[in-house]
């Protein structure tokens, strides 16, 4: 039987942006399309992605659209989000908080650039993510993006900016995000916002304890206590509480591999006044309760720098078990970390090119989407390897895959394990499987890409076999 691509490929898209709040339903007809044709070649320029002139003129045109904005966007995907959330049957749920910086520093033309970071000529956007994520680790998809050009003129300030409230600061966005990303979850589930160094705020502190949320914070700085003794002294000078093995993935920028850790944990209460720089906008008696984990690692392999995690959180701690529980929240965080991997190598934002940074946005907003599925469908076959592969494929699909992978007319009858697919896929990319191989890496889905689809129902589905391919790149 043959399907129209319409109705089977990218199902998910056509779902979750069907009701897209734009009064215009032309518009949300090609933004759909446009969310289609880009997942389907992620990383690939607009005019490469789209099938003709004629549709990369509509896209361009789709993006100058004050009709459609990031806003309109991601409501419509947090929405799915939400859903997601709800329909885990978790009750708690990490809110995963991280900010990366996209360089456009080529891209000379381009008005609405700021300050990147780098030398005085450097020019880019900053991304702030927020994404949902299960104890175990299963992306739910993103809650919450913001992005911006840095403004030249704070060049150099530094210094200077805890003479700020904190609402005039960049650093404000850890609030407003945590804010924003905890809407809508039903009360029933416990929200944790899991943080990196960079969220060491008193006034994030200040404003979760004050509003009844949870966090969970990889410490900066050795704050005063109350009774003037320094927090990590204080977390040192306690008892070793127990051990525990922790999995440590892969840095692929540091070609570090993934290992086992073992970590030494101690934990304490602690009371914080209000630090001296900022003590003009509070209470100058204003305190705040939290807990200090120290996560310590013993014996790491040489050339490798020991993990040493010094974590506040405001969620109570009266045991050893309670103490690892927050430790292995704090290992999902490098989850956004893949994520925006995703975003930058996967779907290569960092190459776009558009006239104004507007249009970037949105461009990268809808590459984040996109890059959200990629990782919620890693996540899938890494937790259920044995499930059936129809969790992921129309039984069209999987037919059609299963045929032209194995080069056989005869399909069984019970649908193929997600692993068996995932295999399928990569021996599609060039992948040899031969032992000693591993697994297959990013060129075998980029050569993936440039292989002529052999059947009209076969084509429908490219962007889910990409899906596929990222899957086995990253288990």
């Amino acid at each position: 039987m043959k399907i129209a691509a319409c109705e089977i490929e990218n199902k998910w898209v056509h779902e979750e942006f069907k009701n897209l709040a734009i009064n215009c339903g032309r518009t949300i007809k090609r933004f759909i399309q446009t969310m289609v044709t880009l997942s389907k070649k992620p990383g690939e320029s607009i005019a490469a992605a789209s099938k003709d002139k004629a549709e990369a003129k509509a896209i361009y045109r789709l993006l100058k659209s004050e009709k459609l904005t990031e806003d309109v966007i991601l409501k419509s995907h947090k929405k799915q989000t939400l859903k997601n959330i709800e329909e885990s049957g978790e009750d708690i749920i990490l809110c995963i908080q991280d900010t990366s910086d996209i360089s456009y520093t080529n891209l000379k033309a381009t008005t609405g650039l700021g300050d990147y970071g780098g030398d005085k000529n450097s020019k880019g956007l900053k991304v702030h993510s927020t994404i949902a994520v299960t104890q175990n680790g299963i992306m739910k998809g993103l809650l919450d993006q913001k992005i911006w050009a840095r403004d030249p003129a704070e060049r150099g300030k530094r210094r200077t900016r805890h003479q700020r409230p904190i609402e005039e600061k960049e650093s404000f966005k850890w609030l407003e995000s945590m804010e924003r990303s905890n809407k809508g979850i039903p009360a029933e589930i416990k929200v944790i916002n899991v943080c990196d160094r960079e969220a060491d705020l008193f006034e994030f502190f200040y404003k979760a304890i004050n509003e009844d949320r949870f966090f969970l914070v990889r410490a900066t700085y050795n704050r005063l206590l109350l009774d003037e003794r320094k927090a990590f002294d204080k977390v040192h000078a306690e008892k070793v509480a127990g051990e525990l093995t922790v999995e440590i993935p892969r840095d692929t920028r540091r070609k570090i591999p993934k290992r086992n850790a073992t970590i030494e944990l101690k934990y304490t209460k602690v009371v914080m006044p209000v630090p001296p720089k900022i003590r003009k906008y509070f209470d100058k008696e204003e305190c705040i309760e939290v807990f200090l984990i120290l996560a310590e690692e013993k014996n790491a392999p040489t050339g490798i720098e020991p993990i040493q995690w010094y974590l506040f959180t405001n969620v109570e701690i009266l045991s050893f078990d309670e103490a690892i529980e927050k430790v292995k929240w704090y290992t999902q965080r490098w989850k956004i970390e893949r994520f925006h991997y995703i975003l930058k190598s996967g779907c290569k934002i960092e190459e776009l090119q558009e006239e104004d940074a507007i249009r970037l946005r949105k461009l990268m907003l809808m590459y984040s989407i996109i890059a959200s599925r990629i990782l919620c469908m890693t996540d899938l076959a890494r937790e259920n390897p044995e499930s059936s592969c129809e969790t992921m494929f129309q039984e069209e699909e999987w037919r059609v895959l299963y045929r032209i992978a194995n080069k056989t007319s005869n399909c069984p009858e019970k649908a193929p394990t997600i692993k068996e697919a995932v295999d399928y896929v990569a021996k599609l990319g060039g992948f040899l499987g031969r032992k000693g191989d591993g697994d297959p890496g990013a060129k075998v889905i980029w050569r993936f890409k440039r292989i002529k689809c052999r059947t009209s129902t076969l084509q429908t589905f490219n962007s889910r076999i990409m899906v596929m391919l990222w899957v086995k790149h990253s288990l």
